[in-house]
This record gives structure tokens, sequence and C-alpha cells, in this order.
């Protein structure tokens, strides 16, 4: 049973909006990219989770905090022995260990992802044990990449390679599994824990004047400026996209980039570089939000 599910980061969802209405600083395109990529590797581990046929919960993507030190969890299974900790990565192409160091096949080092997945186990017992807790922890740095090469791979049965997954989910499932009262108590105690604001951000700075107007290609990020009865297509790459979705899309993003600008029809269509009809956005945000006030001066909530 999932029981926080995974959802995109605001961090992850303002970058996106961003990458489409602002020229990005090399630096920050690449830290966007990473977040995405990471992100998708992710969801792929939450399918193979879906296969687990044993009592258990999963909670998924837990900011944490103990004296004044934060750490994250990408996802904690919780069955009747143990808590399972994994540490997801989406790492693609070759690398290789040498002398406790990871770096890709040039020499060129990187993060230690085991040294993270240590960091983030300690916090972890030590969080549990101010719960007066304690059950053993599993740790499982998860490679989630079928692309992904590791040479002179420590032999450490925490590293879960792409080839190895389907056999560990079996494993799960071979281990006897019956949940109470104290699984369900823990969970809930780790749920208030969860810090749903992080207070690490690299979003760069933005105002609105300086942010590109319309509605862009998901696929290409082409500016796509007509459309046809129900669908918008790109001159660019020819992906199609529903004008519903493409205009509720457009309001999300002016939503998650400015949460405390009141929403209103004539900030939408300007928003949208006038392609939708006013009459079209106002029957969309009636639809999907609550309207405050009357007339020209009304807004959506």
């Amino acid at each position: 049973m999932f029981k926080k599910e995974r959802t995109e980061s605001e961090e992850l969802r303002v970058l996106r909006a961003l990458n489409f209405r602002m020229d990005l600083k090399e630096k920050d395109k690449q830290y966007y990219a990473n977040l995405l990529k990471g992100y998708e590797g992710e969801v792929m581990f939450d399918e193979y989770l879906r296969r687990l046929q044993i009592e258990s919960l999963v909670l998924n993507d837990m900011l944490l905090e103990l004296n004044h030190s934060h750490f994250q969890i990408d996802s904690l299974l919780i069955s009747q022995e143990y808590l399972h900790l994994f540490e997801v990565k989406n790492f693609e192409g070759e690398f290789y260990f040498e002398d406790g160091k990871f770096k890709m096949l040039n020499g060129t080092e990187v993060k230690n992802p085991l040294l993270q997945l240590n960091r983030n186990e300690s916090l972890f017992r030590q969080l549990l044990n101010s719960y007066g807790v304690k059950i053993p922890i599993r740790t499982y740095l998860i490679f989630i990449n079928p692309e992904f090469t590791l040479y002179q791979a420590p032999l450490d049965r925490r590293i879960i390679m792409p080839t190895n997954l389907n056999r560990t989910i079996t494993q799960l499932n071979n281990e006897k599994s019956a949940l109470n009262l104290a699984h369900d108590r823990l969970s809930e105690k780790l749920l208030s824990s969860h810090i749903v604001k992080s207070p690490f951000s690299n979003v760069p700075q933005y105002e609105y004047s300086h942010l590109s107007k319309g509605v862009f290609c998901t696929n290409c990020g082409t500016v796509m400026e007509v459309y046809h009865g129900q669908n918008f297509t790109c001159k660019s790459c020819t992906t199609a996209e529903n004008t519903r979705q493409a205009l509720i899309r457009q309001i999300q993003d002016y939503k998650i980039l400015f949460p405390h600008n009141k929403i209103s029809t004539n900030v939408v269509y300007e928003w949208c570089g006038g392609v939708f009809p006013k009459k079209t956005i106002r029957h969309r945000l009636q639809e999907n939000f609550s309207v405050t006030g009357h007339g020209q001066w009304s807004y959506y909530e």
C-alpha cells in the first residue's frame, strides 16, 4: 500500500515552467535536467514496488530533519520485521569504483551514492531512536537505468543493479509480513514529520515582465499559436495536445510561479499570449476554481 504517493517537487515544477518562458543559465538547465531525470527514475522504481504482494506500507519522497540536519528518503518500505530504505539513482553510462571513490569512465569523480545512503541511514536510525522505535533497517542503493554499467563494484549486497531488480522484488515477496497498529502509528508519525516545503532552493530569480507569454509545446518548447477544434498541433515537431489540457497547464504554471497572485480571466489571457478566447478561459476557470467577486473585479482561487 502506498501511504504517500510520489509527486513532482515544487522546485521541479517551477523549473519546468521557467524552462519554457526564460533563457535559463547553463547551470540551471543542467540542474533542471538532473532533477527531472532523478524524478523519472524514482517513478520507474515505484512500478517495481507496486508489484509487492506482502502487507507493507510505502512512503515516498520523505524530507526529514534531525538536529538541523535534513535528509531525504526516496522510498521507505515498512514491513513486519524491517524498514527498507531505498536510494534510487537514474545514472546512465559507464561508471566504476576506485579506492572508495565513484567515478565516470573518463575519470571524473562524482558524489559517491553509498556515502549518501550511509548518511541517510544514520540520521534515520537516530530519528527512530528519538521516537523510541527500534526496528532493523535494511538499505538499498538502486540503480534503475538499464543503460547503466558499474565496473569494479564493491561486494556490497545493498547495491542493486538494473538486472537484479526483479529478483529483489521476488525476495521481498517471499518474506512473511503482517502489519499491526504499531506499523500504522510509525507511518503516521513519519508523515507528520515530513517537511512539505524544502528549505533549500536552486531556482533562479524571475519576474513576470521578463517571462515569455504563450502556450509552449511540451516536447520542443516552441510557441503553439494556432489550434483547430480540440487540439493544438506544434508546427515544429507535430506534437498534439488537447486544448483544454493546454489551457489548464498554463494556469497551473502561473499558479506555481506566482502563488500569491490573484488569477483572473484577463491575467490568464495575457499569460497565454492571447491564444484562447476570454470566454473559453472564463469557462475553464469556473470549472476548476472558486470565483470571488463579480464582473471585472472577480478572480479565482
